[in-house]
C-alpha cells in the first residue's frame, strides 16, 4: 500500500506509467536491488556528488533523483536525511527498504546510480591542464593524461610518478612515459584507482 493510498485508479495508472519511464523495472524489484547506468565494479561505493535515482515500486511520490550532499547524505520524503556515501547501491537499497516498512506495506526499493561524480584523479606537472579529473569508469594512465590535455613539450622526459594511498600507507609508482607510448612497456599503462595523483615530469 502506498503512503498516498486512496488516489483514483486513473491517477494510480499515471503514476505507474511515469515510474516505468523513470527507470523502474516491469516487475517489483528484488529486495535491495541495485543497478548502474554503466558498467562498474559490483562493489562500487557511493560517493559525495554522485546522483542517485531512488525508485520505490508503484509509488511515484517517493521515487526521485537525489544528489549526495557534501555531508554524504541524501534527503527523502518520510525518512528525511539518510547517509548514502560509503555504501554500495545494494546496501543503501536494503536500508531504505527496511526503513520504508514503517510507512509502507511491502515496499520494494531500487537504487540506481545515475551519475558518478565522486571518482576523482589528480594530474599535475607537465600537462596542458593540471588539476582534478572526474572519471566515470576504469581508466588507464595514458587516458587520464589525455583528459588533462596531454603532455607539454617538456613533459614525459623524466617519467611519470603515481602517488596512491593504500591501507598499508602511501605507495609511489614510477613508470616511463616514453616506454609506454613507444610500445616498449605497454604494461606500465596502469589502471588508475580513485584518488590517485599523477605527476608528469
Amino acid at each position: 500500500m502506498s503512503a498516498f493510498a486512496g488516489a483514483p485508479e486513473g491517477a494510480q495508472a499515471e503514476q505507474t506509467k511515469a515510474q516505468e519511464e523513470a527507470g523502474a523495472p516491469d516487475n517489483p524489484a528484488a529486495p535491495g536491488t541495485a543497478r548502474l547506468v554503466f558498467p562498474l565494479e559490483s562493489q562500487y561505493r557511493i560517493g559525495i556528488e554522485d546522483v542517485l535515482l531512488i525508485s520505490v515500486w508503484r509509488d511515484l511520490d517517493l521515487t526521485r533523483e537525489v544528489p549526495v550532499r557534501p555531508d554524504g547524505k541524501i534527503s527523502l520524503p518520510l525518512l528525511q536525511d539518510v547517509v548514502a556515501a560509503g555504501k554500495t547501491p545494494a546496501e543503501l537499497g536494503q536500508e531504505l527498504q527496511t526503513r520504508f516498512k514503517e510507512f509502507l506495506s511491502n515496499p520494494s526499493v531500487t537504487v540506481i546510480v545515475r551519475e558518478v561524480n565522486s571518482i576523482k584523479l589528480y594530474v599535475l606537472g607537465e600537462v596542458a591542464h593540471p588539476g582534478p579529473v572526474t572519471v566515470r569508469s576504469k581508466i588507464r594512465l595514458l587516458q587520464v593524461i589525455s583528459m588533462a590535455g596531454g603532455v607539454t613539450q617538456f613533459g614525459g622526459k623524466n617519467g611519470v610518478v603515481i602517488y596512491r594511498t593504500t591501507p598499508a600507507g602511501e605507495r609511489v609508482i614510477e613508470v616511463s612515459y616514453k616506454d609506454i607510448v613507444s610500445g616498449k612497456r605497454p604494461g606500465d599503462n596502469l589502471v588508475l584507482e580513485p584518488g590517485d595523483t599523477v605527476v608528469v615530469r
